[in-house]
């Protein structure tokens, strides 16, 4: 099984590669103005993908177990996640970053009043204020 640990970290690998070499370039606007350049975090994000990938195909040790209840959760949230995008792009971040909170915490088993309304509020005006004021972003919607 430690083929398949060393062929995740390619796979790893090769989608960082990719994600810098036709994504990133593709996606995302060259600007003159701002205090963070727009390409750099996600620069970043993929020479790490790239990096721990690499490291993981060479270093890898020990075996693997699949189990399909985590693996059904994990394309749970990815499915929320995708239909969060899309509802981003037709009704705004603003409408739609607190109710997509409340689903995720809802779904992990937060249920304590404080931690959701800090989670539905706090996080996407965090998220906000950041993208809109410091980085001088634009948001959908």
């Amino acid at each position: 099984m430690t083929l398949f640990n060393r062929l995740s970290g390619l796979a790893v690998s090769l989608f960082g590669l990719t994600m810098l070499v036709v994504i990133i370039p593709d996606q995302i606007e060259l600007v003159d103005y701002g205090w963070v350049r727009p390409k750099t975090v996600p620069d970043a994000m993929a020479v790490a993908l790239i990096l721990l990938g690499l490291a993981q195909a060479v270093t890898a040790t020990g075996t693997i177990s699949w189990r399909t209840g985590p693996a059904l959760r994990a394309l749970g949230f990815l499915a929320i996640t995708t239909v969060a995008i899309w509802a981003m792009d037709r009704f705004g971040f603003i409408v739609v970053a607190p109710v997509m909170m409340l689903v995720l915490m809802l779904l992990i088993g937060e249920r304590r009043p404080l931690w959701l309304g800090l989670g539905v509020l706090a996080v996407p005006a965090a998220i906000w204020w950041t993208v809109i004021w410091l980085l001088d972003r634009t948001l959908p919607g």
